[in-house]
């Protein structure tokens, strides 16, 4: 995830107390909006070269002024059983600067922390059997995905939202509304179990996808048409890190033939705790004269809406497009000044019924946000205008100037 401004710098000295190793660093609001649980995101070799090596198998948490704390997340992104990055959520009004103690403390003392983000990726023969990592299926029936893959593939869930793709050579991405803010994934589509195309307690899957892109899948725009990332390429799956804040999961594609060239994509997957989207960051190598191309099924609805705010731009549909007519908003926000919307066509065998957009892939990763409002969650999407009304204000919070200061 990028921002306008991200310094990662450290104010104090660090020491030792009670096996505990704290820093003190200070976070500026430099907007005039008021941020709440803005993330922020330190970089492990940046604290190691200021102050050492941190403790094994510690857990961290961060305290104000005031000694009140808030929890931080330890991720290692590259599987070396060693974390790479502190991601933190906080709060903080327009113009406030904060300083925040960086406390190490032991495992044992999260015991109670309850997880708002999830990955869920099972066979569907045997729940107890999850995937770290995962080859893709070749078919693109979904009779077939379904008999081996619990929710047809992957699955990531917020308290807020649920997401899928379909793990074989559709490569589309779906949505699960939620009416709670509990995890539901690990217990949606068993065998043998209650069908989520029908409204349970938690929610239901509200999307229909057809052959579009549907909830921000993607695909590469070349002069020779648009080329679904999937079909011919052999694809995996890796869990990077489920985490109480934030989770992050990858989509890989290699050897994927476009215009006679080999590519390789991978999509960077992840979802925070109380967010109404999931952010993509893509990479690709292998070919030039070529944009990435992200969009939103159409399948129920037929206008499409611009706006562009703070440097950001989005486009969205709204309509009585959820599975059973309920309304439904849908957005892509992509962090640049302009945007242009296409529309795929109708019918054929490639990508059809679906608004997209084609980025720039000079400079990686290409970033998106996808957004999912659905009136059976929150009563404010259920008009044209409290939907709108969160697109903005979403926006204002990403695209918020931050700094981390020593």
């Amino acid at each position: 995830m990028k921002y306008s401004v991200l310094i990662f710098t450290f104010v104090a000295i660090l020491v030792s107390s009670c096996g505990e190793k704290k820093a003190q660093f200070t976070v500026e609001n430099k907007s005039n909006t008021d941020l709440k649980a803005r993330s922020i995101v330190l970089d492990r070799l940046d604290i190691v070269s200021k102050y050492g090596e941190m403790p094994e198998g510690a857990m961290a948490w961060l305290e104000d002024e005031n000694g009140e704390r808030v929890l931080a997340q330890l991720d290692d992104l590259d599987g070396d059983m060693i974390w790479d990055e502190l991601f933190a959520q906080v709060n903080l009004k327009a113009g406030e600067s904060k300083s925040f103690n960086l406390i190490f403390d032991d495992p044992s003392a999260f015991a109670d922390v309850k997880f708002r983000t999830n990955i869920r990726f099972a066979d569907i023969n045997d729940a107890s059997k999850e995937f770290a990592e995962a080859e893709r299926l070749k078919s693109n029936n979904t009779e077939i995905s379904q008999k081996y893959f619990q929710m047809e593939g992957p699955g990531w869930e917020n308290d807020i939202v649920g997401f899928r793709n379909y793990f074989d050579a559709r490569n589309g991405i779906d949505i699960y509304g939620k009416r709670t803010s509990e995890m539901v994934l690990d217990k949606c589509g068993l065998k043998g179990g209650s069908t989520y195309h029908e409204l349970q307690p938690w929610g239901m899957d509200i999307l229909k996808v057809g052959n579009s892109l549907g909830a921000g899948a993607i695909a590469i725009q070349t002069a020779s048409g648009l080329h679904r990332v999937g079909p011919d390429s052999n694809g995996t799956f890796t869990n990077v890190k489920e985490g109480s804040l934030r989770s992050i999961l990858e989509l890989d594609f290699k050897n994927m033939d476009i215009d006679g060239k080999s590519v390789a994509i991978k999509h960077r997957i992840s979802i925070e705790a109380g967010k109404p989207y999931y952010n993509s960051e893509v990479f690709i190598d292998g070919i030039e004269n070529a944009q990435l191309a992200t969009g939103i099924v159409n399948l129920d609805s037929d206008s499409v809406f611009t706006t562009t705010l703070d440097n950001m731009s989005a486009f969205y549909t709204y309509d009585n497009q959820a599975y059973e007519g309920e309304k439904l908003g849908l957005t892509v926000i992509v962090p640049q000044n302009t945007i242009e919307v296409v529309m795929a066509p109708e019918e054929g065998e490639g990508i059809t019924q679906t608004f997209y957009t084609a980025l720039d892939i000079t400079k990686q990763p290409v970033e998106f946000y996808f957004m999912a409002g659905w009136e059976k969650q929150d009563k404010v999407y259920a008009t044209q205008k409290g939907f709108e009304e969160k697109v903005n204000n979403e926006i204002k919070q990403l695209s918020a100037e931050i700094d981390v200061k020593i």
